[in-house]
């Protein structure tokens, strides 16, 4: 799941290839992920994993980290995150 999440940010953050050096627990927001990137990174997180996040999971520190995305999307499709 973490291999599938950072090709999503890789596409859709704003981030790139940057992604590939960041740590698992390192801030996309210091990175420079904006929230209009993380509305793109839901969305596609979202039609990959085939669930929809609730409003109670659209805050910033869902999509703070890799970790907190991976986190988030196991929580939500009942998926074991690898």
């Amino acid at each position: 799941m973490e291999a599938q999440v950072r090709t999503i940010l890789r596409e859709h953050s704003g981030l790139g290839n940057a992604v590939r050096a960041i740590g698992i627990h390192d801030s996309l927001w210091l990175m420079g992920m904006t929230s209009a990137a993380s509305v793109e990174v839901m969305l596609a997180l979202e039609s990959t994993f085939g669930f929809e996040f609730p409003d109670s999971e659209l805050r910033h520190a869902t999509f703070a980290s890799i970790f907190s995305i991976v986190r988030s999307v196991r929580d939500l499709t009942g998926s074991v995150a690898r």
